[in-house]
């Protein structure tokens, strides 16, 4: 009778995983894994035919503890500011799990095709129509400049650049969200679209934005 195998596929997987926390994807190596597991490198290789087989294993394993966080925000009320903060709270804790999922280059470089491979685009958008009666078209505007400032806040965070509170963060996405809004109930204004020039006086005064006297452009 064969001995009983001292590790499982899980384990490989495991330590594959710390190593990213630790450094990236590429220090995952045949070597660095058995380090980790004390072991020689054999034993891998009874579950994964190749490093690479490895390296997919790991990033769906980040990608499960990622949806954790995800469906975390999305169980909060409302559902879409929730999950803009857990998106942000997992670039905190798993910081190089977060560059591993969403700081990577991807073939598809438009937001709709970067919102659509995170995985949870239709649950983010129906809530988001059902909080506050928009159209699919409006509620993907919305979403679209919520993940922007989502996603530069997390990077930031991910990075070591700036730290921020649960509380600065519901903060922020908060006035984020009602300013959004107000964009969406007010007047198309065309001098949005103006690309900047030198020398270049654009019409129009503080009075046009709401802004009180005294309180800057």
């Amino acid at each position: 009778m064969p001995p009983k195998a001292r590790f499982k596929r899980e384990d490989f997987i495991n330590a594959a995983v710390d190593i990213i926390r630790e450094s990236n994807a590429a220090s995952i190596t045949a070597q660095s894994v058995a380090k980790k597991l004390e072991t020689s490198t054999r034993p891998m290789f009874n579950y994964f035919s190749t490093l690479d087989e490895l390296r997919t294993a790991a990033a769906e394993q980040a990608q499960a503890l990622y949806n954790t966080y995800a469906e975390r925000g999305l169980a909060m009320t409302p559902s879409f500011k929730g999950f803009a903060m857990q998106y942000v709270k997992f670039a905190i804790d798993e910081p190089s799990l977060f560059m591993l999922l969403f700081m990577r280059k991807v073939e598809n470089t438009d937001m709709k095709g970067f919102l659509s491979e995170e995985g949870h685009l239709s649950t983010v958008l129906d809530a988001i129509m059902q909080t506050f009666g928009l159209d699919r078209v409006k509620a993907m505007w919305l979403y679209e400049n919520l993940w922007l400032f989502a996603h530069g806040m997390a990077t930031m965070c991910a990075s070591g650049t700036l730290k921020f509170t649960d509380e600065e963060i519901a903060e922020k996405f908060g006035t984020l969200c009602r300013s959004l809004l107000m964009n969406l109930n007010s007047p198309q204004d065309e001098r949005t679209k103006i690309i900047p020039q030198n020398n270049f006086e654009m019409p129009g005064s503080v009075d046009d934005y709401g802004i009180p006297a005294g309180k800057g452009r």
